[in-house]
């Protein structure tokens, strides 16, 4: 990957923002596409406790938030745009704030501690990214 003599930092956050976003696209379309959850292992039993009758809206806020959100974010990080790092840093909030409320209805999936390591990621590399220092030479 041509870092643009970007951070080594900068291009793992990148990584760390396209891997979940291909998995929230993967997950959410799957949703959009069987609300009723089956395809992913899920049960509407579980939404029993939410305003939710499906997993349509949980679906597209999945594809919509963690799947096309952090896929613009990668790519403003990629081009250079300063408002990169504090986004990804919000794409973590907003993971964390996705999990404890998977976590308040009863979902018991892996994935919750997947989400929370590349949350930790996500703040650490925004920190790290910052760093002076931390760029990449370009060859002459």
């Amino acid at each position: 990957m041509d870092l643009r003599g970007r951070s080594i930092g900068v291009g793992l956050l990148i990584v760390a923002l396209g891997q979940l976003s291909v998995r929230a696209v993967l997950g959410g379309s799957a949703l959009l596409l069987d609300p009723s959850g089956s395809v992913v292992g899920l049960s509407v039993g579980t939404l029993s406790g939410t305003p939710f009758r499906s997993f349509l809206v949980p679906g597209a806020l999945l594809l919509v938030v963690f799947g096309l959100v952090p896929a613009a974010v990668a790519a403003a990080l990629y081009e250079g745009q300063r408002w990169g790092r504090p986004a990804a840093v919000t794409v973590a909030v907003a993971l964390v704030g996705w999990v404890a409320v998977e976590v308040a209805v009863g979902f018991d999936r892996p994935t919750a501690y997947l989400n929370l390591a590349t949350a930790a990621a996500l703040v650490a590399l925004s920190v790290y990214a910052r760093r002076p220092g931390t760029r990449v030479e370009r060859p002459e």
